[in-house]
């Protein structure tokens, strides 16, 4: 509880310079209080602010004990991870990591990882602890050795080399999921209304998110990425299966006394088809103004006829 009088570690930032302050009156509020203050050395000394609790990190005499802790935190807070690295760490830490063995942290530093249990997480990831901690920055915090998001990754990985098939197993579920919502959309409520999203955004919310971590963790597990080629040969004899299938419905239609939905099918299906001539986006250059059309259009008249 921070009493008037009290000198207190101030600190704007997280990892500001911690300045020693004087608790001149404490304003309580309902949800949360603010503290009248004094800075009592530096270039701010005898200068007065009214700040919240959060910038006020403990009583002064612990200044070394918290400046030594703020300062391993700012240490491992150097490497950061991508948008699809957090996915990936996330998913193999539900499939392989159970919490009480090691555990990723959201605060102060998001995708630093506690390991509890050194013994029981050498066997998961193939690797003595002591190995990693050589290689990762890392300290000794009191839930046990915190590892920076580098160690997370690198603990992730191993993981997947040491057991794979579950992560596998999880990319085959994803990809399924991911492959009914690029068909016919995802239904969800909005506003109390039942809508269904676009399958050409989930498709593009595919490429974006989905597949870059699918890949990642194909490649941890062991298996290499897919080539362009390969993607590529593969789509063309995709396209050519679904193109036959197509016509095997339609004529089945036409059999069946369909034929005119059949043709407009028939017609859809042509008309519609996308190939490199209209995917790519084409810049023209600007028309000059003899190169544009010009279009005369008959003005209604203003007056009746005789």
């Amino acid at each position: 509880m921070i009493q008037i009088g009290d000198e207190q570690i101030y600190r704007l930032r997280d990892y500001d310079s911690s300045q020693r302050v004087r608790i001149l009156a404490v304003e309580t509020k309902k949800k949360s209080s603010r503290y009248e203050i004094e800075f009592l050395d530096g270039e701010n000394a005898g200068k007065r602010e009214n700040v919240p609790a959060k910038r006020l990190r403990g009583p002064w005499s612990e200044v070394g004990i918290y400046d030594e802790m703020m300062a391993n935190w700012e240490r491992v807070a150097a490497f950061e991870l991508t948008d699809r690295e957090e996915a990936a760490v996330e998913t193999v830490f539900a499939e392989l990591i159970p919490e009480a063995v090691a555990e990723w942290e959201w605060s102060p530093v998001r995708w630093a990882t506690t390991i509890h249990d050194p013994a029981a997480l050498e066997p998961l990831i193939g690797l003595p602890v002591s190995e990693l901690l050589d290689q990762v920055d890392s300290f000794a915090s009191t839930d046990g050795e915190l590892v920076s998001p580098a160690g997370t990754l690198m603990i992730a990985e191993f993981a997947c080399r040491v057991n794979p098939m579950p992560v596998l197993d999880w990319v085959i579920e994803d990809e399924r999921k991911y492959r009914e919502k690029t068909k016919r959309g995802e239904s969800f409520v909005r506003d109390g209304i039942e809508r269904t999203s676009d399958p050409q955004w989930e498709y593009r919310w595919y490429l974006e998110h989905g597949r870059p971590v699918h890949e990642l963790l194909r490649g941890w597990c062991g298996h290499r990425a897919v080539t362009m080629q390969e993607r590529l040969a593969a789509a063309e004899a995709e396209v050519q299966r679904l193109d036959e299938l197509i016509t095997r419905l339609i004529d089945q239609m036409q059999g069946n006394g369909h034929s005119i939905f059949a043709d407009v099918m028939a017609r859809v299906h042509e008309e519609e088809r996308i190939t490199p001539a209209n995917f790519r986006p084409v810049v023209d250059r600007p028309l000059k103004p003899s190169e544009i059309p010009v279009r005369y259009e008959r003005a209604p008249r203003r007056w009746g006829y005789r």
